[in-house]
């Protein structure tokens, strides 16, 4: 006998394989049954059309030869209406629905009517000429027809009756009207076959059927005698098969139990020794907890791995990696630090504490495993904690629990080793008593801050300030309240002075403050530096309280300005020394800079920003006025321009005092001198019949423009005056969108919605954007001079100055020009499109009075 090794999975394939297969050869013999009746019905519509075609073919010549006249006699021996004769018959016949006609869409006798299928297949034959028969299934009467059309051509013989009428023969000419002009090879109709489906489909599906059923009872019938003779033969063999199964699992489960302890103890290895790499390249303390907590997490006993400091006296979580979300210090922990012991739980009963309790529950927490960390094992007192955190039900090995106890020594040995370096460094490089950079510390700093100046051409600068009389508190006061002052000056700098590099206590009673990248221009960095040093003017000058008494004190402030890499640190002190000892010599509470030209250049400026608001209380501003212009050269409006007329200086220009307006914050006041002048003046001209359709406009600063009660302003400037808002035009600058588009949008509707016209001022030379422009309610666009001047010698302005002129026309802007000082540029302005005109050429600027 052969020994017959198959089991069920073989049996199962292999059957899968024969069904598969017989249902493949099923669908191939189903297809091909189909196909064989369309065959049949094929052949047997050629049978018919053969023979009907024969016998009409016959009965054509016959007919014509026997030169029969045509009268109700002879009607039905006519082709067309014999044809339908012997169909009809046929059809009562066959007693099988199968019917054969010749038809046309124009019958002679009305039998011969094609149906809508036929017309469609005598259109078919009309565009496929060398077609000689068309097939197609159709539904007629709930039943489905093969339908067979053979097209009928008209031969030569066929024109005797279906030529011209004229030539027709003389009883067809006079019983029929229709049916002539045909020529030879034309479709006069077709022969029409239609055979049922289910005729020739019953019988041969029947057959295929019933073969079918044999086949598949025959497959399932030797599948099943081959299963059960599988089950059979080999009952025996699986009966020993399970006993090798269990033999093999037996062993598996020893040799997987095995394997878990080799991998825990390889996990154990890997952990011990990922941490001392980490030991090898932590920096600092931060990066050695986090290193090690990521590290120790990654062994898969480990669901949690936690570690906490004391820090001021206080247990403090520095890193947790794993399971457990909450972060605040556990009792345990706290317990673990305070008695400087390990604590292990492994069986949680009531007595543990609450919060304990409840991570237990909802983590699946099986042991609990935390140590203090110690700088050696010797000490009496905990650095802080490690607590690891299980859910493997077999619990932590004593392996694991032998890693943890080594690691947490070496742990606190390290963390201890950083804390003595940091001592160490603070000693070096930092004040003991306020906690800042130290000399050393700073001219290194200075070193570096000095190269980054030449990289990045922009200056920076060197603040040196000494406490005045500092000595007096230390007599007054003793030296602690002298450092209580020193150490509350370093806090108050902390705090309060921002963008600095650098502070340093420098000694005694000095700080040193560096900064950089103020300015690539050194005027611009020289009055950044002094704006911080009077900062530290002012914070020093706070109140001291010092047992419970109370110092004012002041400090003299020295500036140096670096800006490459040529100067070298001890240089740079000197200068801020040499400077910081010039403002004690000056008189105190001062500030000096090194170079003097500097010094002489922020005094002219601050004197200036002092003269400006003196210049408001004294009434030396004033307004002028110069006319606006249409094509015609007549006057439509005005802009209002500031002027300063300083009583020994002389007229300032706005190019001047404009900048340090802003800054100082005085351009608000300014700004409302102008409107309340503007105004006023529309008050005057509401009387006069040339000026009282003109327009005023008013420049508006963008810091004036941002305050928050500008539009409430206006609103009311207008209201108590009673005037026309039309008249009045406000000037914007494209600076207004930049840093608050939204703020910005909301005013300009609001003034827009109020009746007040609003224009963007030198447009094109700054935030020039489409999509700003679609969305701004606005009146005007005003082109600035600088292109205006340079419209005759540049293309590129030229360009532009076209370009906004289209702008303009786009969003049905008005465009006006400012600065037109010749005729050629009005000339060409006017040829390019602009609608106003403003410049020297036209009229100069005014005062009201002389308009």
């Amino acid at each position: 006998m052969f020994k017959i090794d198959l089991n069920k999975k073989l049996f199962k394939i292999i059957a899968i394989l024969i069904i598969f297969s017989n249902v493949v050869l099923t669908l191939y013999l189903y297809n091909n049954v189909k196909s064989f009746i369309e065959t049949r019905a094929y052949h047997r519509a050629e049978t018919l059309n053969n023979y009907f075609s024969s016998m009409r073919y016959v009965y054509h010549k016959q007919f014509i030869k026997s030169g029969l006249s045509i009268d109700d006699a002879t009607l039905g021996l006519l082709p067309a209406h014999a044809s339908s004769l012997i169909s009809d018959r046929f059809s009562e016949l066959s007693n099988n629905d199968i019917s054969i006609r010749n038809v046309t869409n124009r019958p002679r006798n009305p039998a011969n009517r094609a149906d809508t299928f036929e017309e469609e297949a005598i259109e078919y034959f009309k565009e496929n000429p060398s077609a000689d028969m068309h097939m197609t299934k159709i539904s007629k009467n709930n039943r489905t027809y093969f339908s067979y059309t053979y097209p009928l051509k008209i031969e030569s013989y066929c024109l005797k009756c279906h030529g011209t009428k004229k030539e027709a023969m003389p009883s067809i000419r006079d019983r029929y009207d229709n049916g002539y002009d045909y020529k030879v090879g034309d479709v006069r109709g077709v022969t029409s076959i239609k055979i049922p489906i289910d005729l020739i489909s019953e019988q041969t599906m029947y057959i295929f059927y019933k073969t079918m059923a044999m086949l598949w009872f025959s497959i399932l019938f030797l599948l099943t005698i081959i299963h059960f003779a599988i089950i059979a033969l080999t009952k025996k063999d699986m009966q020993q098969k399970t006993m090798l199964k269990k033999e093999v699992q037996t062993k598996t489960s020893y040799l997987k139990k095995q394997q878990n302890e080799l991998q825990h103890l390889f996990g154990v290895l890997k952990t011990v020794k990922d941490f001392n790499q980490i030991l090898i390249n932590a920096k600092n303390v931060d990066e050695l907890i986090k290193n090690t907590t990521l590290s120790m997490h990654s062994n898969t006993s480990f669901a949690n791995v936690k570690i906490s400091l004391c820090e001021d006296g206080e247990l403090v979580m520095k890193s947790s990696v794993g399971i457990i979300k909450e972060l605040e210090i556990t009792q345990v922990e706290k317990d673990v630090f305070e008695n400087n012991r390990y604590i292990f739980l492994k069986n949680f009963d009531d007595t543990l504490h609450e919060e304990c309790i409840e991570k237990v529950k909802k983590y699946g927490i099986s042991e609990i495993y935390s140590l203090p960390l110690r700088k050696n094992h010797n000490t009496q007192e905990a650095l802080g904690t490690i607590t690891i955190y299980s859910k493997e039900e077999r619990g932590l090995s004593k392996q694991e629990r032998d890693m943890i106890d080594e690691l947490a020594g070496d742990i606190g040995f390290a963390i201890n080793s950083f804390y003595q370096k940091e001592a160490i460094n603070k000693l070096s490089f930092y004040d003991p008593l306020t906690n800042l950079p130290n000399r050393a510390l700073f001219e290194k700093h200075i070193m570096q801050a000095l190269e980054n100046s030449y990289k990045n051409m922009k200056y920076g600068a060197l603040i040196y300030m000494d406490i005045d009389n500092f000595k007096s508190v230390n007599d007054l006061m003793g030296q602690d309240e002298g450092n209580t002052v020193l150490k509350e000056t370093a806090n108050r700098f902390a705090m309060k002075l921002k963008d600095v590099s650098m502070l340093s206590r420098f000694g005694s009673d000095k700080f040193l403050i560096l900064v950089e990248n103020l300015s690539s221009k050194q005027e611009s960095a020289a009055v950044a530096a002094e704006e911080l040093a009077k900062e530290i003017l002012e914070i020093t000058k706070e109140p001291f309280v010092l047992k419970d008494k109370t110092f004012y004190l002041t400090c003299s402030i020295g500036i140096a300005l670096f800006f490459d890499d040529v100067e070298t640190a001890d240089l740079l002190l000197n200068q801020s020394e040499y400077a910081m000892r010039t403002a004690k010599k000056d008189g105190k509470n001062i500030i000096r800079f090194y170079d003097s030209s500097l010094q002489e250049i922020t005094k002219s400026r601050s004197l200036l920003i002092q003269n400006i608001k003196e210049a408001l209380k004294k009434n030396q501003f004033f307004v002028l006025y110069q006319k606006q212009f249409d094509k015609d050269a007549k006057p439509v409006g005005v802009e209002a321009l500031i002027r300063w007329q300083h009583p020994t200086i002389g007229v300032v220009s706005p190019i001047e005092f404009i900048p340090l307006a802003e800054e100082s914050g005085v351009i608000k006041e300014i700004g409302r001198f102008v409107l309340e002048n503007a105004t006023d003046e529309l008050i005057s001209w509401a009387k006069d019949e040339r000026k009282k359709e003109w327009r005023v406009s008013v420049n508006v600063s963008p810091i004036q423009f941002k305050d928050a009660g500008f539009v409430d302003e206006i609103k009311e400037l207008i209201n108590t005056k009673m005037i026309d808002p039309n008249k009045l035009r406000l000037e914007l600058t494209e600076g207004v969108l930049i840093n608050d588009q939204n703020s910005a949008m909301k005013k300009i509707e609001e003034l827009n919605a109020f009746g007040i016209s609003l224009s963007i001022d030198d447009f094109g030379t700054g935030y020039s954007s489409l999509g700003y422009l679609k969305h701004l309610k606005i009146d005007e666009l005003k082109i600035d001079q600088s292109f205006v001047l340079g419209l005759f010698n540049n293309n590129s302005d030229k360009t532009i100055v076209k370009t906004i002129i289209l702008m303009g026309k786009e969003f049905n802007f008005e465009v006006i020009a400012e600065g037109v000082e010749t005729k050629e540029q009005f000339e060409l302005l006017k040829e390019m499109g602009c609608d106003f005109f403003q410049g020297y050429y036209l009229a100069k600027p005014s005062k009201a009075e002389e308009l």
